[in-house]
């Protein structure tokens, strides 16, 4: 689908609200395949927004040159006086253009030129180009409102009784000229009714990007700011925004001189009053940043955060991302308004002659901020862009429906690190071109569909699958390689292709027209080794020949080794080469196949092995308990392992089998099969969900051994191994 959203001009930084809601909502209909045009007041170019990214689109040199024709500038100027008649000076940008004949040219220009299908207006003011640009041109109008502007307007400006009542008349009357409204908060769609909306309002609420929010805060955040030693009370926002002034006001002159003077209340955000900074009395300390591009650090350095927003509407995305980053919230009931969450569970709720005490009682127990700030993370798991995106895109799609929560699978986990975007390690065929000795997956013969591939794909997407590792067999002889590539990239998707290198010559072409994303290929041992691991002569130097072609080319490339007692002393020598040429190497001991484990006189040239890559590789390093452990995997002393299998991963097979990683043909692994029930149900079945529970806190004893379990310690700071 192609979306024309008509909006505000300044998007970029997004230093505000409104700026994060738009660019964010565009990204997300961009992630699902939708194509968006954004127009703006800018008379020279407009952008498209794709799944590449966002890309500038020069307006042609005569239609530019007709915005300058007198009548057209003049009508421009003639627009904000007309507006200025009815709206506070600060609005105009918001409501010029239901007055400018250039807006509507550039809006009738961006329509014909994408052949748009869906118009969305981000505020009332912009639907007259909009309805003017579906007369011409077709398609329908969603209205994305940030608030119930007349009532916004009527808390923030002040403004005659007579001239509200008519501005809330007129809101009405634009947004029912719309084929459906989009409200940010159940309230505020409430509110759009009593004044009279008549088209359907659906709730769709702002988003987070959940992913962005986890980590450490920024390292520097004491020093930049000379904060000391003291805890770190943090409130963001477009500091010149009523609401947001206000808040900034009791922050200063009522909060901060009752909290003790260690304290510091830290304020980000555009148009800071600098005037109110400094030591407030004998309390705490206010700091001002001004707008900062690193706002999630800033976020996860804090103590607390806090919403004192005593007038507005809409959500307050600020408290998403306090909750994204798991930090302890105070608001008052207005500046949660539109969240379904619970007082003393996700947040603290408190108004103005409370909310002191609260902030107290949370700066002094590091247990109820851990409880509070875990819990917000849990619940705000629901409300990720993603999600957000699927149901814009349901309401362009004429299936608008309000916005459902759905509480993310891994919510029961405590909380910890994402390992890695959502994978989908997908076995595309059995067979191969090689013999390996320590693999099964060359005998016989089996591919999967083309049709039942890109089946899967969508239903991928609407799990929040970021990444598909495609694999065999050697997937480059599926007879449909390129067409499953070509699907899964149509969808968003990035691919990785896991093969043995050998077929990359001869595919050299079609892999640069296809757009892949990485390749990671499989080198066992220098040349007479590898071959007869591989069971054919000249794979090494076929598969070399291939890395080498690769990184030339400046694709991503990794190599993989797999170690037996055949190849152990040979893996630091490999590793040399491939760090020469500049790829990427990992390596893990070889699984499920005994006759190649590592026996008594290897386990020294395994650990010196290890130890000299480590030297020089911190991440190896850093696995060094994995490594260790992997000589009792060998010796059969290895019990039950965990893993974020059906988590952060999961498998499919050419058959249809829904695995939680890549050991194939593991007894008892399979918990359904995707081309029996969807994935998407299977996903989220209480099947399922018993046996990530089982993986995470018991583990399984299939025999696995590979890097699915270093990157659950990284992801949980636990071991994959239990006691």
């Amino acid at each position: 689908m192609r979306v024309a959203v008509l909006t505000r001009p300044d998007l970029f930084p997004a230093w505000h609200g409104a700026a994060v809601k738009i660019v964010r909502t565009v990204e997300a209909l961009a992630a699902r395949g939708d194509v968006v045009s954004v127009v703006t007041e800018d008379r020279d170019r407009y952008w498209r927004v794709d799944r590449e990214g966002w890309h500038d689109v020069a307006f042609g040199a005569r239609f530019r040159a007709m915005q300058e024709w007198p009548v057209l500038r003049n009508q421009a100027r003639a627009a904000r006086w007309v507006a200025r008649a009815g709206y506070p000076v600060e609005e105009l940008a918001l409501y010029r253009p239901m007055f400018d004949p250039a807006w509507w040219a550039r809006v009738l220009y961006v329509g014909h030129a994408e052949a748009i299908d869906v118009w969305q207006p981000e505020f009332p003011g912009f639907v007259v180009p909009a309805v003017l640009a579906r007369r011409v041109l077709g398609g329908r109008i969603t209205v994305g409102t940030h608030n119930a502007e007349f009532d916004r307007l009527a808390q923030t400006n002040s403004l005659a009784p007579a001239r509200l009542k008519r501005l809330r008349r007129i809101e009405a009357a634009l947004l029912n000229r719309a084929d459906d409204v989009v409200a940010c908060s159940m309230p505020d769609a409430e509110r759009l009714r009593e004044a009279g909306v008549e088209r359907p309002i659906w709730h769709v609420p702002h988003g987070v990007e959940v992913g962005a929010y986890r980590g450490p805060g920024t390292p520097d955040l004491r020093v930049r700011y000379g904060l000391g030693g003291g805890p770190v009370v943090f409130f963001h926002g477009t500091l010149h925004y009523g609401p947001n002034r206000d808040a900034v006001e009791y922050l200063a002159r009522e909060l901060a001189p009752i909290l003790p003077p260690a304290t510091t209340i830290l304020i980000a955000g555009l148009t800071p009053p600098r005037e109110l900074e400094g030591p407030q009395g004998d309390g705490a300390t206010v700091r001002f940043t001004g707008p900062v591009d690193d706002l999630a650090g800033h976020i996860r350095a804090a103590d607390v955060c806090v919403c004192p927003v005593f007038a507005g509407g809409g959500t307050r995305m600020k408290l998403l991302e306090y909750f994204a980053a798991g930090k302890p919230v105070v608001s008052t009931a207005l500046g949660a308004e539109g969240l379904n969450v619970e007082h003393d569970r996700e947040l603290i709720l408190a108004e103005r002659a409370e909310f002191a005490r609260a902030v107290e009682d949370l700066l002094w127990d590091a247990a109820l901020r851990r409880r509070v700030g875990q819990a917000a993370r849990r619940w705000v798991g629901a409300y990720d862009w993603s999600a957000v995106g699927r149901a814009w895109q349901a309401v362009h799609r004429g299936e608008g429906r309000d916005f459902v929560a759905e509480v993310p699978v891994d919510a029961h986990l405590p909380v910890r690190a994402v390992s890695k975007p959502r994978t989908l390690l997908f076995l595309i065929n059995r067979g191969c071109n090689l013999r390996c000795s320590f693999c099964d997956l060359w005998e016989g013969s089996e591919n999967v569909s083309l049709e039942r591939a890109a089946s899967l794909f969508d239903e991928a997407v609407a799990i929040e699958t970021k990444s598909v590792v495609l694999t065999g067999g050697e997937p480059m002889i599926h007879p449909q390689f390129f067409e499953i590539v070509a699907a899964a990239r149509a969808r968003g998707l990035s691919v990785n292709v896991t093969t043995n290198g050998t077929l990359v010559e001869r595919n050299w072409a079609r892999i640069l027209e296809s757009r892949l994303d990485s390749l990671s290929m499989s080198i066992d041992g220098l040349p007479e080794t590898h071959d007869r691991l591989r069971g054919r002569t000249g794979s090494f130097a076929r598969t070399w020949k291939a890395l080498e072609r690769v990184v030339a080319h400046g694709l991503d490339a990794c190599v993989y080794f797999t170690v037996t007692r055949e190849n152990v002393g040979e893996l630091v020598e490999v590793w040399r080469r491939v760090m020469r040429l500049g790829a990427r190497f990992d390596f893990w001991p070889v699984n499920d196949a005994p006759d190649l484990y590592l026996r008594a006189e290897d386990e020294p040239v395994w650990r010196a092995a290890v130890e000299t890559i480590a030297a020089t590789d911190p991440a190896v390093a850093g696995r060094a308990h994995y490594y260790a452990q992997a000589l009792g995997y060998h010796r059969g002393e290895t019990g039950p392992v965990r893993c974020l299998g059906f988590i952060d991963q999961y498998g499919v097979r050419y058959d249809g089998a829904f695995l939680p990683c890549c050991v194939w043909g593991g007894e008892g692994l399979a918990a359904g099969n995707v081309w029996e029930t969807p994935l998407s149900t299977l996903w989220r079945s209480p099947e399922v969900q018993a046996r990530r529970e089982r993986l995470y806190a018991a583990g399984c004893t299939v025999g696995c051994y590979n890097h699915s379990l270093y990157e659950f310690g990284v992801s949980t700071g636990l071991s994959h191994r239990l006691p």
